[in-house]
């Protein structure tokens, strides 16, 4: 009697279990449709409120990015062209009735490295004097003197060099100059730059006869002369030829990248006018007007530009934050034979 009360006690306490664990074991269908839809509702604005911050920040970034490389690169290039005493004008058609005749710009820049490259196009080319610090032993008699080793032995000189800044359109869809790939390629501004060799104090060259003496290595290789590289002839800029049976040896080096244009907007000769005074020329005179125009989009993505009309000169640009531009004005502070 005893195990038949107990077994009866235990099969409803099995029961009542049963019961309850049916009762609590999850949620409905419909249950679980709600739930859905209210958490959707709620995560999805989320979602699209967080990626929208994400794409503002990245476009914040690179906008800034921009804006700092191409305020760098217009600085340099300014700086660059502090010593400049020749500007070259890409509209100058020559006097072909002189004698002799006085080259066009476009004669003259086929004289210059990658002037069959459709790709790269000499936007700026001027003259400058190049700095180079000691250089040239103070006791020109003393042989002893090891430039630029002795420091306290040498002063300082000058060179003249031509400097030449390309505006580059990429081809290669794989190049590091062109990520992320796309259709098309940003551009680029790449500078090129050769120089004389310094000479003493009698105008004779350090490293040999000709510039180019292999014993300048190391410390003095800057003292040699750059292959290709011919004086200036102030009589006749446009009339420069690159030297005979020498090939240039130098590369254009850039200098900033994602550039939708480079353009120079003016150029005034001060070294025709002989006459013409410093007084004139502390009075607000423009050597050269270089505009850079960014593409800070094209960091993110292709096919964005920011030229709104190209039928115009200069072209028509977009106003949008991702088209910084930087211009500099810059004056001669340097002449020819000064």
């Amino acid at each position: 009697m005893y195990n038949l009360q107990k077994l009866l006690i235990k099969a409803l306490s099995n029961s009542k279990l049963q019961k309850a664990s049916n009762l609590t074991s999850g949620f409905t269908m419909t249950e679980l449709l709600v739930a859905t839809a209210v958490a959707s509702i709620i995560i999805v604005p989320i979602l699209t409120f967080a990626v929208d911050m994400l794409n503002r920040d990245v476009g914040e970034q690179a906008k800034a990015n921009s804006e700092q490389e191409l305020q760098t690169a217009i600085s340099y290039i300014a700086q660059d062209m502090s010593q400049a005493f020749y500007v070259y004008e890409p509209d100058y058609v020559g006097e072909p009735g002189k004698t002799p005749p006085i080259p066009s710009y476009d004669d003259f820049i086929k004289q210059l490295p990658h002037s069959e490259d459709e790709d790269k196009d000499p936007i700026l080319v001027f003259w400058k004097r190049k700095f180079i610090e000691h250089s040239i032993p103070i006791d020109d008699k003393d042989t002893s003197i090891n430039c630029p080793a002795d420091e306290n032995k040498c002063d300082d000189g000058f060179v003249q060099s031509l400097v030449i800044y390309y505006l580059i359109e990429e081809q290669d869809k794989n190049s590091i100059w062109c990520q992320p790939s796309g259709s098309s390629c940003p551009k680029r501004i790449a500078r090129f730059e050769i120089q004389d060799g310094v000479k003493d104090y009698w105008g004779n060259y350090f490293c040999g006869t000709d510039g180019r003496s292999e014993e300048c290595s190391g410390s003095k290789k800057k003292f040699k002369r750059d292959l290709g590289y011919t004086s200036y002839d102030n009589s006749n800029p446009t009339g420069w030829t690159k030297k005979e049976g020498e090939d240039y040896s130098n590369s254009p080096v850039v200098l900033v990248n994602y550039i939708e244009d480079f353009t120079l907007d003016s150029a005034s000769d001060y070294t025709k006018d002989s006459e013409i005074k410093q007084t004139e020329l502390a009075k607000g005179k423009t050597l050269a007007r270089v505009t850079i125009l960014g593409n800070a989009m094209r960091r993110r993505r292709d096919g964005f530009s920011c030229i709104e009309d190209n039928s115009t000169t200069p072209p028509t640009y977009k106003k949008s934050p991702y088209c910084p531009k930087a211009t500099a004005q810059v004056g001669p502070r340097s002449g020819f034979g000064e």
